[in-house]
């Protein structure tokens, strides 16, 4: 499934945790892939706009397109499926692919065999994986025996697994012919590592933008964005306030339009969205103000 339109200030670990409690009702949310994310550059970081998720179940696809409009930390989504086999927004992950193909992740197996010897059992899940995968595609295999029973395997291997396209594969996986891994089956990826405090970042050359691909429409009109050093510690300002001076030769001036209506802001608040960063921010229409943080009923000043 394709998903856009989520906050794009908060962290890898907080996004994956988010949608897989906003889909969880539609199927198992296997695995959330941030084009770009945790790759690359020793400055905070955005999130790209939108991600791939993959979901499985019966009726899992159906279930989650009735979820698009719906509202995930007051963001209006748009969700749309994007099966394996589809191509027509490839281009959209295209800047990151290569890095992306670099980066290792963590994957749980279960659906073999437990009573298969060890050594035996971490040779066969490597071949088969690696068949699935492609060749230099699993980096490791690891499981154990149960500590109460050493006759008997944990019932999930513990895969790293390089690169995004092998992942795509891996994660098709039902099951195979080998006698003792015949429902073998990717359980879970595992989710970016848990950070401290919102990251912030971006690399223009990774996230080209273009009024025609990235802004659907525009408002020149609108009032610009509060400055993004206001999002972080005083600690990060400096590197933030660097990367946008760096940003500004490859980004246009930044413009804005209006979000999604969204019911819940107080009079007379409007949430408008930078074009440049796709960032969402909020607007008071009468004192002009603008401000990164959402408005509470306290900040009315009626």
């Amino acid at each position: 499934m394709y998903v856009e339109g989520y906050d794009t200030s908060q962290s890898g670990y907080d996004l994956v945790t988010s949608m897989k409690e906003h889909f969880g009702s539609c199927g198992d949310v296997l695995h959330v892939y941030i084009p770009g994310y945790g790759y690359g550059y020793a400055r905070p970081k955005i999130l790209n706009r939108f991600t791939l998720m993959y979901v499985r179940g019966e009726g899992a696809e159906e279930k989650a397109s009735i979820l698009n409009g719906s509202c995930m930390g007051g963001h209006k989504l748009v969700v749309e499926p994007y099966p394996f086999h589809a191509t027509h927004l490839d281009h959209k992950f295209a800047p990151t692919r290569d890095a992306d193909n670099k980066q290792i992740d963590t994957i749980s197996v279960d659906g073999y065999d437990t009573s298969l010897p060890l050594e035996y059992a971490k040779s066969m899940l490597y071949e088969e994986l690696t068949k699935c995968g492609g060749d230099g595609s699993v980096e490791s295999v690891t499981t154990c025996e149960e500590e109460k029973n050493k006759a008997v395997l944990c019932r999930r291997a513990i895969v790293r697994v390089r690169g995004i396209d092998a992942l795509e594969r891996l994660l098709q996986l039902c099951g195979c012919d080998r006698k003792g891994l015949e429902d073998i089956k990717i359980y879970r990826v595992a989710r970016p590592s848990q950070e401290k405090g919102t990251m912030l970042s971006f690399d223009p050359k990774l996230f080209p933008t273009s009024p025609r691909s990235r802004v659907p429409h525009e408002d020149p009109g609108l009032p610009r964005p509060p400055c993004l050093s206001n999002l972080l510690p005083p600690a990060w300002k400096g590197r933030v306030l660097n990367t946008e001076t760096r940003a500004s030769s490859a980004f246009p001036a930044s413009t804005s339009r209006y979000a999604p209506e969204d019911p819940t802001l107080p009079e007379p608040w409007k949430c408008l969205v930078d074009n440049r960063t796709g960032y969402g921010y909020f607007w008071n229409t009468e004192t002009n103000v603008t401000q990164w943080q959402r408005p509470s009923s306290e900040t009315n000043p009626n």
